[in-house]
């Protein structure tokens, strides 16, 4: 691979219009990935050029949930305490899945109900004979203190929080456009690329204008949307399959709580025929997804018809007062993976889920987004290192390596999230009109049958395996332990506590009950060092100043329960919380060692 280095052309050739601008990076799309991409690399000391063909950030509600995992990697960039003041107050509201829930406000019990029809939703204090039944799915204030109380290693350092990509979008947006180290431009589109010996030109079109333009970079990261133009101008392909169902999104304002609310307050409400409620921003702001059947035609669709037809289920139109159309659109879900993250020159690169270069999700479970979040993340750092020249191409290798096995995975649960839902909704649709509301046996039988499917498959947004257990334990940046069959156990539903290398290091609290090992840990590579007199942390920083290799000591004599949970004396931990390497004191590496274990973990052996 050519050693990153400033272009030293600084006129574009003939063809092209002049240059706008060059920077070490250029990130294609500033939706949440691209934007945290320029971000973590400007926080890191890399000049980033950031272009976006839109002049205004998103109005489509995407991007619901910020998960716990997700949340633990931008409180390590300083960012997770100012989403979280962003987002949804969600003070007693959690997602359910399936469910729709009633609050008793005296009460943190969480009271759900399988939604039939608006007709049939009951008051506080009793509920649809058979439909009733109670699930422990904690909110955000609860999550943190079930957090403080668990103090085992299994949970999370921080909660989920809910926030609208509408608002995150442009929340970030504003930090990025302030940061000296990045220059943004919307309106701008991006055209093709070619690479050249020392430097990539990209050539991008003022959408405004119609005017070409020119930009030199090292590297190019693609984060553009469905038909990536990035990604095509490649070759790179996506595997997958997209699914021929079509969804109407409406978005809307709406006051007229008597039938919105007529069950309770809620998040998600998914209806038995198939129908998915959002409330937005826990007030007046809403997203119905309805199923469109087929040769439906949208241009010819009425939007507030088709929300209060939705709404009604297997009832009558539920009809109330929509105070604004705020955009409506109609869209196709797709289950695919990038066959390739990095061209063979390692220069372009693709990410995300929300721009949809990389990978394509359906949305259930929040998958997409945290998905191209732990890419971003992942990205901006190993990046980073290889351009300030203190890690190696096997850095870059392990992007793909570790991220597109998890973007797999999680695009297949993706599609099982919502084949629950499917199910559901085509056994409705396929009884008589009103059964699932009668009292008749199907009826009765009907509803039992739903209950216990989602009561079964009720893993949406609470498998912390998923959310948070991966791990490359098949990276070439990461040094194995022991015998790959004694790794240890690994489900989709919880998250078990391990220091495995590959596997993300346990939140765990200090002694003083207070202190988040987390909170800790350095910006870049850290030591943890349980041992008494701290000596192989001190051999580590001695080696990792010589390899120029960012490196910082945490020394935790005493703290046995740490230890413990940690399972090593000393555990060498990467920027993401990941564990490079473990050890115990009885074998202690020499500086050689040392050396070796240094070098592979930044990907320069």
């Amino acid at each position: 691979m050519d050693t990153p280095m400033k272009s030293s052309i600084n006129e574009p050739s003939p063809s092209i219009q002049p240059l706008l601008a060059e920077a070490l990076v250029l990130v294609v799309g500033a939706g949440p990935i691209g934007l945290l991409v320029a971000y973590q690399l400007a926080k890191r000391g890399i000049s980033t050029i950031l272009i976006e063909r839109n002049h205004e950030t998103t109005r489509w509600p995407k991007m619901d949930i910020t998960n716990a995992r997700s949340m633990e990697l931008l409180n390590h960039i300083g960012l997770a305490d100012g989403l979280r003041k962003l987002g949804s107050l969600t003070k007693m509201i959690p997602h359910t899945g399936i469910y729709l829930i009633q609050f008793h406000q005296a009460s943190t019990r969480i009271f759900l109900w399988i939604a039939y029809s608006l007709q049939v939703f009951q008051k506080e204090g009793s509920c649809w004979p058979n439909g009733y039944c109670n699930l422990d799915l904690a909110s955000p204030s609860e999550m943190r203190q079930r957090i403080r109380q668990k103090n085992d290693g299994s949970m999370p350092s921080q909660p989920w929080v809910r926030c609208s990509q509408i608002l995150f979008e442009a929340w970030l947006k504003s930090l990025v456009e302030a940061h000296p180290l990045i220059k943004s431009f919307s309106g701008m589109k991006f055209e093709r690329l070619t690479e050249h010996a020392d430097h990539i030109e990209s050539i991008i079109t003022n959408v405004d204008t119609g005017v070409e333009h020119a930009v030199q970079s090292q590297y190019v990261i693609g984060c553009d949307g469905a038909g990536s133009r990035v990604r095509k101008s490649t070759g790179i392909n996506l595997t997958g399959t997209p699914l021929p169902q079509r969804t109407l999104l409406v978005h809307f304002k709406s006051s007229d709580l008597e039938v919105l609310h007529r069950q309770g307050q809620f998040w998600h409400l998914f209806l038995s025929k198939g129908a998915c409620v959002i409330n937005q921003d826990e007030k007046d702001t809403w997203t119905i997804h309805i199923t469109m059947a087929p040769g439906m035609d949208e241009d010819t669709l009425n939007p507030e018809e088709m929300v209060y037809a939705a709404m009604g289920d297997s009832g009558s139109p539920q009809r109330f007062k929509i105070d604004k159309i705020l955009v409506t659109s109609v869209w196709s879900a797709n289950l695919s993976v990038a066959d390739d993250y990095l061209t063979k020159s390692k220069r372009v690169i693709l990410a995300g889920d929300s721009d949809m270069t990389a990978h394509q999700n359906i949305p259930f479970g929040g998958y997409g987004m945290n998905t191209g979040l732990g890419d971003a993340y992942d990205l901006g750092w190993k990046l980073a290192m290889v351009l300030h020249k203190q890690g190696g191409e096997k850095l870059l290798d392990s992007y793909e390596v570790e991220r597109r096995p998890v973007a797999i995975r999680n695009v297949s649960k993706s599609g099982i999230n919502a084949e629950v839902h499917m199910k559901y909704a085509s056994w409705v649709n396929a009884e008589p009109a009103g059964t699932i509301r009668s009292e008749t046996p199907a009826g009765r039988n009907l509803r039992e049958r739903l209950r216990s499917h989602v009561l079964t498959d009720d893993g949406e947004n609470k498998n912390l395996g998923i959310e948070m257990g991966y791990r490359h334990s098949k990276s070439p940046v990461i040094v194995p332990d022991g015998n790959p069959n004694d790794e240890p156990i690994w489900t989709e539903k919880d998250y078990f506590p391990s220091t495995w290398p590959g596997a993300r290091a346990p939140h765990v609290y200090l002694n003083d009950g207070v202190t988040p090992i987390f909170d800790l840990l350095g910006f870049d590579f850290t030591l943890v060092d349980f041992t008494g007199d701290g000596s192989v942390g001190k051999e580590f920083a001695v080696v990792a100043t010589r390899l120029d290799i960012p490196l910082s000591l945490l020394h935790l004599p005493n703290e046995k329960h740490a230890r413990q949970i940690w399972e090593r004396d000393i555990v060498l931990v990467r920027p993401d919380h990941h564990v490079s390497w473990r050890s115990n004191v009885s074998q202690s590496p020499n500086q050689v060692e040392i050396e070796d274990i240094l070098l592979v973990s930044s990907g320069r052996k």
